[in-house]
């Protein structure tokens, strides 16, 4: 039962029935239920004691077979038939248990008929390798420790220039409660990092129920990031605590995003100045993140629409050039994915002052930043492989590593045990204390840089359960905050193969995101190599993804390409295959293949999800296979490519501007391999969208009463459509973005 926090009745119910981190999501909503309709009121004692902490286990489930359940762990060597569930009267058909246990974690569980299974309302997942047995994935809970008192935040909002927290004090069991003349708000400076105190700050503490509220002014424009630190009167300390909130964010939410991706190495020099090419294409070009930030000063990737930045790793890394796939040819380490330190900023990218400036720079104008996460492997020189426990930390076959995609170890069959190459160790997750590691790490790049997500890289080459520990330790730091964007790659092929992978690392235990390769795919073969299915295949592949992934919360990174595929406007210029280091594509200068490229980006612009732009695309940037599809930013164009970058500038304002085209729904009018007219809709709001893939002027007839009524008008400056009319006119590879004239995205020219 879904409950709101903001009223004063459900907002002390979520605050008696709030659990500390090991609880269950099943838990904490029945616990607020049977508080509102008075069920188990008394149970809480909470009208003469203070709120006390109470740190265990509570268990819900409902038996398969119809018998007895209970639950075995690690706390006790998984006896069996370990602790048993009672029936609940309350709720007919359901088992539960609560028990105390030491802080830590606990791995579990449910035992039913002399079989354990996993618990199906906990998603949180580690291993268990039993003496002489397989290894088994069994539920994982984290028990908090009791010993000291805790702060939480419960509700936080910005109104009227007023940054709200809603907070709750909860005593040590036998505990006293807070002490109000020791609670400290404290504020982070985005360019240094560094927490100071808030002077102009409301307090209100009622130590008999434990509720702290505080107002303080917002301190402008950006993200306004909180600390609270609190004691008990007989002084023991509760550890902080933080809580986000931003001012003028330009993506509030998921949907609203349109992220731009860069490769920091190819993008911009100091000051934004351009980069020439490297001599080499496997070597680094120069590129710093002072050279993002001057984009994001100027203007130019506001103009975009662009609300979130996506940073390619920004690990420190080897200096020696290394061997690559091929064994043929030397790269150096410019794409950060050869992690030296898993928590060091690379010095020849301007360090951690640049990052931190980015950051801050970004923050100032409403962009948000993720940054790109590997938590997969480490380069051979790291600490963390030279100094490891012992080999179990790693995945060593006795032959020595099983490099992904050779013979000896193709990719389907040791995808989450192979090396990328003979110098990336890949770590056994399997193995204790390796989850929590890599877990650990992206803690520590939220904690140092207050980012604003991740992308996590190579998500199927590790178990499921690595990614979604992860993405549930960054949303419990937020505590009632701005919520982390926690973005996977998972790279998959075309069709439904496809979108059956990506659907099983989705939901709400799992990532937020994940970049839709089988839009890509489709798109590639309808506009870059004209496939015979044309829009008809772009269609089925969306309406299959929209079925497999209902329910599941996911907001889709939607692109036509990104680093590790070749780009766009080769494909369709035909040369996308050549050799990047012998004979790489050339940057097409007849128009064609500009205009298909417009028309797959017009449609990732104007679909559900979240569209990604690759650095270069808004430009038609040509480039084969890695690492030729890593070309620096050109410093001249192409009139082509400045009319392209017009037509991206246009619909990335216009999707910022329309709630229809980043949150209303889609619907399919139009659909042949060669025309495609989709309209999204949102109460009183709508845009249609036309398109053709055909090489000659042509005309698409609508169904009477799709439109409206009313004058519409192509905000791309073609001719509008009169009142009345069901016929769109489109030239060569034309399209039409329309709106009603009285829209309030319409520019009048």
């Amino acid at each position: 039962m879904a409950f709101d926090p903001t009223t004063p009745r459900r907002r002390l119910a979520g605050k008696l029935c709030r659990p500390l981190r090991g609880r269950s999501v099943l838990w904490r909503k029945l616990c607020v239920y049977t508080f509102l309709v008075g069920v188990a009121g008394s149970a809480f004692g909470c009208a003469d004691q203070v709120p006390t902490r109470t740190c265990g286990v509570e268990i819900w489930a409902q038996p398969q077979s119809g018998g007895p359940v209970s639950v075995i762990g690690d706390w006790d060597g998984w006896l069996a038939p370990g602790h048993a569930l009672t029936p609940s009267e309350a709720y007919p058909g359901w088992y539960y248990t609560f028990f105390e246990l030491p802080a830590g974690d606990h791995r579990y569980l449910l035992f039913e008929d002399g079989v354990g299974r996993l618990d199906p309302h906990n998603g949180q997942t580690a291993f268990w390798e039993p003496a002489g047995g397989p290894t088994v994935e069994v539920s994982w809970v984290r028990v908090a420790d009791c010993s000291q008192p805790a702060v939480t935040v419960e509700h936080s909002a910005i109104a009227d220039g007023v940054l709200h927290v809603d907070a709750q004090f909860w005593a040590r069991p036998g505990g006293a409660a807070i002490d109000p003349t020791s609670l400290v708000v404290e504020q982070r400076d985005p360019n240094s990092g560094v927490y100071t105190e808030v002077v102009d700050v409301d307090v209100d503490v009622d130590p008999q129920l434990g509720a702290i509220r505080i107002d303080t002014v917002a301190a402008g424009a950006g993200k306004q990031t909180l600390r609270l630190r609190a004691t008990d009167t007989a002084g023991s300390p509760a550890a902080a605590v933080g809580v986000s909130r931003w001012i003028g964010a330009r993506a509030p939410t998921p949907e609203d995003m349109l992220i731009y991706q860069v490769m920091v190495d190819r993008f911009r020099g100091p000051g934004g100045q351009p980069l020439s090419p490297p001599l080499d294409p496997g070597a680094r070009a120069g590129g710093v993140l002072d050279g993002v930030t001057s984009a994001i000063r100027s203007g130019e990737l506001s103009e975009l629409g662009v609300t979130t930045l996506w940073l390619s790793p920004v690990y420190l890394g080897p200096e020696a050039a290394r061997t690559g796939r091929d064994d043929d040819h030397l790269y150096e380490g410019y794409h950060g994915y050869w992690v030296l330190d898993p928590r060091a900023v690379e010095p020849r990218i301007g360090g951690e002052q640049a990052l931190r400036e980015l950051i801050a720079t970004a923050h100032d104008q409403g962009i948000g930043v993720l940054l790109d996460v590997v938590p997969n492997h480490v380069y051979e020189d790291s600490s963390r492989f030279v100094d490891r426990p012992d080999d179990s930390w790693f995945n060593f076959p006795e032959s020595g590593p099983c490099v992904c995609g050779t013979a000896a170890c193709p990719w389907h069959l040791y995808i989450q045990t192979c090396w990328f190459t003979s110098y990336l160790p890949d770590f056994r997750f399997q193995t204790p204390g390796v989850i929590e590691q890599a877990v650990a790490d992206v803690e520590w790049w939220d904690r140092e840089f207050d980012i604003d997500g991740v992308r996590i890289d190579a998500v199927p080459m590790m178990p499921r359960a690595v990614s979604r520990r992860i993405a549930g330790e960054l949303r419990d730091r937020r505590n009632a905050g701005a919520m982390p964007f926690v973005l996977g790659e998972v790279f998959t092929g075309a069709g439904q193969g496809g979108i059956d992978e990506l659907r099983y690392h989705l939901g709400p235990d799992g990532l937020d995101s994940v970049f839709d390769f089988p839009l890509m795919w489709a798109l590639r073969g309808a506009l870059a190599s004209e496939d015979v299915t044309g829009f008809v295949a772009v269609e089925e592949v969306l309406a299959a993804t929209e079925q497999a992934l209902e329910g599941s919360g996911a907001v889709l990174g939607r692109m036509i390409g990104n680093h590790d595929v070749t780009r766009f406007v080769s494909e369709a210029a035909g040369d996308a295959g050549l050799d990047p280091w012998t004979t790489p594509p050339m940057q097409p200068v007849d128009d064609t293949p500009y205009l298909r490229q417009r028309l797959a980006l017009a449609v990732v612009l104007t679909l559900p999800g979240a569209p990604v732009l690759y650095y270069g695309d808004e430009l038609g940037l040509a480039g084969g296979r890695d690492p030729d599809s890593r070309r620096v930013m050109p410093e001249t164009l192409l009139p082509i490519q400045e009319s392209l970058r017009a037509d991206v500038q246009t619909l990335g304002q216009l999707r910022q501007c329309s709630p229809a085209l980043r949150q209303g729904t889609r619907q399919a009018w139009v659909v042949t391999p060669d025309h495609y007219v989709f309209a999204r809709q949102m109460d009183d709001r709508e845009v249609v969208v036309a398109l053709s893939r055909l090489g000659v002027s042509t005309s698409i007839e609508l169904e009477p009463g799709q439109l409206k009524g009313g004058r519409y008008v192509d905000v791309l400056g073609g001719d509008s459509l009169p009142a009345g009319s069901n016929r769109i006119e489109l030239g060569a590879y034309g399209m039409q973005i329309l709106l009603p004239e009285s829209d309030p995205c319409v520019v009048r020219q």
